[in-house]
């Protein structure tokens, strides 16, 4: 398992991020990190799209492909 900090700063970059999230085999969550029980699937647009822009959240990645979240959300990162 994987687990990042990431932020969204546009709409694009949400849609972007979904576009990648489903063509990985890997489970790819965004959580809250002000409210860890919110935990949102990276592969669903309409829950991303409820994402406050500029929000720092926790990117979670958990299966076969995890190794390459690294490099496929490297524009999403914070820290």
């Amino acid at each position: 398992m994987i687990e990042r900090k990431i932020k969204f700063i546009t709409p694009e970059q949400i849609m972007s991020f979904c576009s990648t999230c489903q063509k990985m085999q890997s489970d790819v969550d965004v959580v809250n990190l002000s409210n860890r029980h919110i935990k949102i699937d990276g592969k669903s647009i309409v829950g991303l799209m409820t994402i406050k822009l500029g929000m720092p959240m926790l990117l979670v990645v958990n299966g076969m492909d995890e190794s390459l979240a690294e490099e496929k959300f490297a524009a999403y990162l914070t820290e």
